[in-house]
């Protein structure tokens, strides 16, 4: 084979259609699901008459082993009302990672409170704890951990720190479906956690979708006054015999944040799946650690004690001062190779995006492990759609890029 990268001329390693990043599996069973919503002509979850997103809530409270699941139209909106019903409000402070995907940075906003950013630890690449108890003020209110790329975040001394300062905790799940810390699942230890079923994530609810999952009542009923325009049930006098009856008032701020019938049924099916899915991960992760560990420069977001992934992504590292590309560069050359991937500092360094921009502590070397992350990280492909054929090529791929541009 020809060691002349192919954005330089040379061929690629993978003929044809490029590898994707991401792809979702599905198939006659979740096409059946949704053809049931079109026969019974009822696509609205407020109706009376809807049954697929209620059966998606017990489905997934039933999976996770919690009391409340709730769908939402996101797992952004998922997250603003999780924000909402810790009672997180104007002037507030919650303390998130710099490196996750923007709206974990600006839900916060949307309530008007202050996202504070602290910095990771370079290893897992998650909220470093005592970077977070340093950022803690008395108008601390939250913590919003994320399981990035499907690693537990340190949950043992994150929830130390909270019931220390009385802060509640909102697990971003997005990445984290079948992630466990020390034996116990990922989502049931805030006060509220938040779940992505957008395309690209390991389940789907046909394309866009997301989940809000908890045991408290308050938080449940809260969250779902506020999806649905912040109308709440009350019983109120009406009919002619002025009976009690059941409707609804508006009793706090809301939005419309809900799933449709159709992303529902597509959702149950796939969630079905979610255990063979995961395996087939699993088997891709664990080939592609063996193929790779021994490329010079390259590291692999660590693995800790008690920590069970649910290989989300596949995270690597191409370390600063080794190459002569920098990882936009190294991207580029791995994506004319036939090889699809994504280059984390593109918009995934929350705190330097201009939306924060004035913010002293937002300045770029305001957070070092993170933006010195950002600079060396790059996803590769991981899914369950991924042949036998395309693992191998992903690993020639990665290994002719970086002998290529090895100093």
């Amino acid at each position: 084979m020809s060691e002349q990268l192919a954005i330089h001329g040379g061929p690629p390693v993978h003929a044809g259609l490029p590898i994707p990043l991401f792809k979702v599996v599905c198939g006659q069973e979740e096409l059946a699901a949704v053809q049931e919503v079109f026969q019974r002509g009822v696509f609205c979850a407020a109706y009376p008459a809807a049954t697929q997103v209620r059966a998606l809530e017990e489905d997934f409270a039933r999976w996770l082993g919690v009391k409340h699941a709730l769908a939402f139209s996101s797992g952004t909106t998922a997250q603003h009302a999780a924000l909402a019903a810790v009672g997180v409000g104007p002037g507030d402070e919650v303390i998130v990672p710099p490196l996750t995907f923007i709206s974990t940075a600006y839900t916060p906003l949307l309530q008007r409170a202050v996202p504070i950013f602290a910095d990771v630890d370079p290893g897992i690449i998650i909220l470093d704890p005592a970077d977070v108890r340093r950022k803690i003020t008395p108008r601390t209110r939250a913590i919003v951990p994320v399981h990035w790329f499907g690693h537990p975040a340190e949950m043992d001394e994150l929830t130390s720190i909270a019931r220390e300062h009385n802060l509640a905790i909102i697990e971003d799940c997005a990445h984290a479906n079948g992630t466990r810390y020390r034996g116990r699942p990922a989502g049931t230890f805030g006060a509220a956690a938040c779940w992505s079923l957008q395309e690209s994530k390991m389940i789907t609810s046909a394309g866009e979708g997301g989940m809000l999952t908890t045991d408290d009542d308050a938080v449940a009923a809260a969250a779902r006054a506020m999806r649905n325009h912040g109308r709440s049930p009350v019983q109120v006098q009406g009919g002619d015999a002025g009976r009690l009856v059941n409707a609804y008032q508006v009793t706090s701020l809301g939005n419309n944040y809900r799933m449709t019938e159709i992303q529902a049924a597509f959702g149950r099916v796939q969630l079905t799946r979610q255990a063979s899915f995961r395996e087939r991960r699993r088997v891709c992760a664990a080939y592609l650690d063996a193929n790779l560990t021994d490329v010079a420069g390259l590291v692999r977001q660590d693995l800790r004690e008690g920590a069970e992934l649910s290989y989300a992504y596949y995270p690597v590292r191409f370390l600063s001062g080794r190459f002569s590309a920098d990882i936009e560069e190294i991207s580029h050359a791995l994506a004319a190779e036939g090889v699809g991937c994504y280059p984390i500092a593109q918009d995934e360094l929350c705190h330097i995006q201009p939306l924060f921009a004035g913010r002293p502590d937002c300045a770029p070397g305001s957070l070092p492990q993170a933006e010195l992350v950002a600079r060396e990280l790059l996803l590769l492909p991981l899914h369950p759609a991924l042949s036998d054929d395309d693992l191998t090529d992903i690993v020639a791929a990665v290994r002719k890029v970086a002998r290529a541009y090895w100093r």
